[in-house]
């Protein structure tokens, strides 16, 4: 299995050497595999990089030497002139006009730099979402220069016109001689100026052809050429890879979403130089003695594969792969879940590959783990896992262990016991052996725990970083072995220096954070309860409403927190001493995923529900309901909202006469992914190539992206700082020079609910409210100090102290509690 080219990793190919494929960082190109004996000069392709034009599909990258050489270029999705051509058929009018001018405008841009394109064809003229953009650049032959590239022009033009079987005698296909006085005759489907032009680029004589430039210049003469853009002729729904799994995930139920880490994990593998690989698994490995599970694991197997993202049609019948190598890099959520597993990747594959050894050959003594292996299996087993579970071989094969261990330990102790009624001196020689080995034997128990410690450590960072300090403090009192060493390196480097968890949360609390992150409030059994996570202090608390509460809002000044029920909402001042306010307006009666929240003003109460499409927003000061069923993102004292409606969006001014001015430009952007910059003048989008600060005429504020784009964003109350939040992770970036000041998964929220972040005034402090009422207080100004595990030791414990006995005894319950500061 070809994996990678370079730093690229493959996807599916798009046609003919084209293939999809993605960097480490999941951006979407095209590259295009070369010939051995590729015959353009080097020159040729370095000018070829040199390309800048909004209707070429930029060359980023070229290898021209080795045994696999290639061609990376910008990815432009939509469908092909050739494709649009023989599904709808010839254009004409202003049509032509718009695709004369963008591909005339594209070959100056390539001539211009010293390039040739070599391949104008039908196939190479890609008409995506901003207008036609020629792809191919560098990768053809070089024809016959800028003079073949103009002939080949007037061709695509023709092909537009007629399509692929024009007139006789009106043949645009390459090496066809053309017939100038009838075609002249014959071109009645072009009006005079363009018909001259297309003449001129098809005259025999190269030297009599006009230059692309000249195209150009007399193109941007007539009018028909200045209207619009020749657009797709219908929406481009062309997702990269990782886009289309998260969309199949977010179909599924919450528990087979739960199960698909569970497969895509076991189709993983590690190469000799510690890098991802795919992995071939036998089904049987995913579902055999996982009753309670096969059918999610089948319907997980069966929607993947329908979809092309894992493929079982392999010469083995009961194998399963992952289809594309790219889907490693290009999902966010897969290559998070292999982040957060990779330290155990290798173990785990260790103890697959040994358990079906173990199996096929009759269960033998001799396969079983021992010693380091079987300790490093267990330290894993025990609390390196987080979203893999044993099958059934596996977890019989480390039983089959640690029996084997057992019972060779009360072997030495019946021994030990014979050689007890021989002679003084064999008894004090028994006993000098046994304190040996018991020496022994206790240095690796501590070792072995130090690594459990360690794991440990490592799987409740992400949730809990303060006790995940404590059991690195343990790890490294235990016995200084290299994972504590590392567990140690983790917490001296996380960000997250505190953590609140509601003491009374369970699997079906409500909870919200206020914007400033200092007021938490929980539903839980009927009684809301807010705290202050950073005193850890209840501040308030009061009885529920009878009916059952969908979802929780505060209000941007932190007093009021909204509960939207089934069919109306509440009021509840939190510091007055009342209890919860009547019902008011509207609720929200479907089941699924709701949310609630305010606009920046107050003024407005938003809720939605995500399943079902409802969604409302009631102004508490007029006492109406408002933008039913509308997607509205409002700005900064309610002065100010974008309403996204395709085509027909708009900016609608709430004060005044409520002013609208049409926002073509928000077309396709996503709503629910959109933020107002503090002074309203502004909008942050998140968008699956990156965020972007737009301002409200569409005008790009950022040079570049910001990436990775998770999803829900957040400006500081000073705008210069932004948090972006997914279900599972939180990112933070100043925005003045786009410096990532932070980037750490928490803990999961939900599926597809993103986490909440809460910038606090000042910009040092994050807050994040994450799943089952837990918040994280995150430093921004943290920096990761050198490597000094004694020095962490004693800062953790300056700042943190110890284990206390109960957490030793919950997470280290195998040795007797030592203190350890």
């Amino acid at each position: 299995m070809t994996d990678r080219l370079g730093g690229y990793w493959l996807g599916s190919r798009l046609g003919g050497a084209v293939h999809d494929a993605y960097d480490e960082s999941g951006t979407r190109y095209a590259l295009t595999r070369l010939p051995l004996l590729f015959s353009r000069p080097r020159g040729h392709v370095k000018a070829a990089l040199q390309v800048r034009s909004l209707c070429v599909a930029r060359v980023v990258d070229a290898c021209l030497d080795g045994d696999a050489p290639y061609l990376v270029s910008e990815y432009v999705p939509g469908p092909t002139l050739a494709e649009v051509v023989g599904r709808r058929g010839p254009y004409g009018g202003d049509d032509l006009y718009r695709l004369a001018a963008a591909t005339a405008t594209a070959l100056a841009a390539i001539h211009e730099a010293g390039a040739v394109h070599g391949g104008l064809t039908p196939d190479r003229v890609v008409l995506g979402a901003e207008g036609p953009r020629l792809v191919g650049l560098g990768a053809a032959a070089d024809g016959s220069g800028p003079p073949g590239d103009v002939r080949d022009w007037g061709r695509l033009l023709v092909f537009a016109a007629y399509g692929p079987a024009p007139p006789d005698g009106l043949d645009p296909s390459p090496g066809q001689p053309t017939q100038p006085g009838r075609s002249e005759r014959l071109l009645d489907r072009f009006d005079r100026p363009l018909r001259e032009l297309v003449l001129a680029a098809l005259r025999r004589d190269p030297d009599r052809r006009p230059s692309a430039h000249q195209l150009l210049l007399s193109l941007l003469d007539v009018p028909q050429s200045q209207q619009g853009r020749l657009l797709p002729p219908e929406p481009v729904d062309d997702p990269p890879l990782g886009a289309r799994a998260e969309r199949l995930y977010l179909q599924l139920s919450r528990a087979d979403q739960d199960l698909v880490p569970e497969v895509f994990l076991r189709l993983v593998g590690m190469a000799a130089d510690g890098t991802d690989t795919r992995r071939r698994a036998t089904r049987s490995e995913l579902v055999t003695g996982r009753p309670p599970e096969q059918a999610g694991m089948d319907r997980v197997l069966r929607a993947y594969t329908e979809a092309g993202l894992i493929d079982q049609s392999g010469t083995n019948a009961d194998g399963v792969v992952i289809a594309h190598a790219a889907l490693l890099r290009a999902w966010p959520r897969l290559h998070e879940w292999l982040d957060a597993e990779r330290d155990g990747l290798a173990v785990h594959r260790d103890l697959t590959s040994a358990a079906r050894r173990w199996e096929s050959g009759g269960r033998r003594e001799t396969d079983l783990f021992q010693e380091d292996d079987l300790d490093r299996a267990l330290a894993w087993a025990a609390s390196g896992r987080r979203r893999v579970t044993l099958s059934a071989a596996e977890q019989a094969f480390l039983d089959g262990g640690r029996a084997l261990v057992r019972g060779r330990a009360r072997g030495r102790r019946r021994t030990m016991a014979a050689l007890a009624s021989v002679t003084l001196v064999a008894v004090l020689a028994a006993i000098v052996v046994a304190v040996w080995h018991d020496g022994s034997a206790d240095g690796r128990l501590d070792q072995a725990m130090a690594r459990v410690a360690a794991s440990r450590a490592r799987a409740l960072r992400a949730a809990d970083p303060v006790t995940a300090r404590r059991l690195s403090l343990a790890a490294w009192r235990l016995a200084p072995v290299a994972e504590a060493r590392a567990a140690l390196a983790d917490s001296a480097a996380d960000p997250a220096v505190d953590v609140f968890a509601d003491p009374y949360g369970g699997p079906h609390s409500l909870d919200a954070l206020s914007d400033d992150g200092t007021r938490l409030a929980a539903l839980t059994d009927g009684t809301i309860r807010v705290y202050d996570p950073l005193s850890r202090r209840q501040l308030a608390m009061t009885a529920g409403p009878a009916q059952s509460v969908r979802a929780l809002a505060w209000s941007p000044d932190g007093r009021t927190l909204a509960l939207v029920g089934v069919d109306r909402s509440y009021l509840w001042d939190t510091t007055s001493g009342a209890g919860v306010g009547p019902p008011f307006g509207r609720g929200l009666g479907a089941p699924g995923q709701q949310a609630a929240w305010f606009s920046p003003g107050g003024g407005l109460l938003f809720a939605a529900a995500r399943q079902s499409g409802e969604r409302w927003a009631w102004n508490l000061r007029t006492g109406r309901a408002a933008f039913v069923g509308q997607y509205v993102v409002v700005g900064p004292h309610d002065k100010v909202a974008l309403v996204f409606a395709g085509t027909r969006s708009e900016v609608v001014r709430l004060s005044g006469h409520g002013a609208r001015t049409p926002t073509p430009w928000l077309d396709r952007m996503p709503w629910e992914y959109t933020a107002f910059s503090p002074e309203g003048e502004r909008v942050a989008i998140a968008e699956e190539t990156g965020v972007q600060i737009y301002t409200l005429d569409g005008v790009p504020v950022l040079p570049a992206r910001l990436r990775p784009s998770p999803g829900t964003l957040t400006f500081s109350a000073d705008g210069q700082l932004l948090a972006s939040t997914d279900s599972d992770r939180v990112r933070v970036w100043r925005v003045a020079d786009a410096t990532r000041l932070t980037d750490r998964q928490v803990p999961a929220a939900g599926a597809d609910r993103p986490v909440q972040a809460a910038l606090a005034p000042g910009g040092r402090w994050l807050r994040v409210l994450a799943g089952h009422g837990t918040v994280l207080t995150i430093d921004l100004a943290h920096a990761t100090p050198p490597p000094d595990p004694a020095g962490s030791a004693a800062s953790i414990c300056g700042r943190y102290g110890g284990l206390s006995q109960t957490d030793w005894d919950r997470y280290l319950s195998e040795v007797p509690y030592r203190p350890v500061c």
